[in-house]
């Protein structure tokens, strides 16, 4: 009898509905004894969601014979019955998708994404923080991986939660590194699983002339002459900013006697490479990019956001020199086509009305004469 009743204590106790959520894992506790946070929760899904509101809080543990919930900053796990636990967010579902298999190169890895040219960069099998993380650093990564260049750096574990031991922290390549270990950083870190970076790597690169990549150098590439997005010293120059005045530095420096627009979000084409510079503000009388205002910093600067010229004078604002101009003889055209309509309309309105006055004139000037019938 006392086993029966211990029996049915013992399962009431530490019974525990099964989560669907892939991410989750049963019977098994995080950081034990060093949660962030705790408070009674209806279940793991709610325990989850209150971790998603709490900055610091990277993983959660769900007690389900108390109904707790303990946030918890780290995934050092070990087994506990009757716990469910799981990071902070789980990985974006993989419905009909195969993840692929990390590419590597020596101790460097890109893994975690369902392509092969982009993922949460690993270094010795543990994950790299995104803190200082940009394009130069994603740059070196994916060249270093063997792609041609690289479309965007990622931060905040884009590509599924990682543990919370990394490899290197506040990484700052220049961008012309062989080995991501070649650039600054630190060895030790104060990140958590949801702070992995990461890279989208190119999978074909802009061909950028020699003479293009010389110090100081302004080239267009991508469009026809006079056209075309913005490099300087063999670097693409950010949209963030840019506008007429530093089109028309770009196209004088050129040769050209100035710009007739500009263009932005990589017009003639995506970059593959990290940029030169970002928040560019000329005035419009500057002898080049360099005189003017910018930052060195390239904080949203990605594949995607190219700025771009087209000078006077270029073969495509001959082209729509062109069609401007045919679209501004039909608009005439048919402007005046509308006017003779009217003017039409209006002469044989006022001639038909002149004859009706007339006619009425001529009916008022005859003899009336009456008839009688006959009886």
């Amino acid at each position: 009898m006392k086993s029966i009743i211990f029996s049915t204590i013992f399962i009431q106790a530490y019974s525990i509905i099964v989560p669907s959520k892939d991410c989750f894992k049963v019977n098994t506790i995080y950081n034990r004894g060093h949660s962030i946070a705790q408070k009674t929760a209806a279940g793991p899904f709610e325990c989850q969601e209150w971790c998603q509101l709490v900055r610091r809080c990277t993983h959660f543990s769900f007690t389900s014979a108390s109904q707790t919930c303990f946030l918890r900053q780290g995934d050092r796990s070990e087994p506990k019955l009757g716990v469910v636990s799981g990071p902070k967010h789980c990985p974006p579902a993989t419905l009909n998708q195969v993840q692929a298999k990390p590419v590597c190169n020596g101790s460097l890895c890109l893994g975690g994404s369902t392509s092969k040219n982009s993922g949460n960069v690993m270094v010795d099998d543990k994950p790299v923080c995104d803190d200082d993380w940009g394009l130069e650093d994603a740059a070196v990564a994916c060249r270093q991986l063997g792609f041609p260049g690289v479309e965007r750096a990622t931060k905040e574990s884009e590509f599924g939660t990682v543990s919370s031991s990394f490899s290197m922290d506040n990484v700052r390549c220049r961008g012309n590194e062989t080995d991501l270990k070649d650039c600054y950083h630190r060895a030790v870190d104060d990140c958590d699983g949801n702070e992995a970076a990461g890279a989208v790597c190119s999978m074909a690169a802009v061909e950028i002339p020699d003479e293009c990549k010389e110090d100081d150098q302004i080239c267009l590439l991508g469009g026809k002459n006079g056209a075309g997005n913005v490099y300087y010293g063999g670097e693409p120059v950010c949209h963030n900013g840019w506008d007429f005045p530093d089109a028309n530095v770009v196209c004088r420096a050129l040769g050209y006697s100035g710009a007739s627009n500009f263009t932005i979000r990589s017009h003639f084409g995506l970059s593959s490479t990290h940029f030169s510079l970002s928040n560019v503000d000329c005035r419009g009388d500057e002898n080049s990019l360099a005189e003017c205002p910018h930052d060195v910093k390239r904080e949203g600067c990605e594949a995607d956001t190219v700025a771009g010229v087209v000078c006077v004078g270029s073969s495509m604002e001959r082209v729509r020199g062109v069609r401007g101009n045919l679209e501004i003889f039909l608009g005439v055209s048919f402007a005046v086509l509308v006017l003779l309509i009217v003017v039409g309309s209006a002469v044989v309105w006022k001639i038909r009305n002149r004859k009706l006055a007339y006619l009425q004139k001529t009916s008022n000037a005859l003899p009336r004469m009456a008839f009688k019938n006959p009886i």
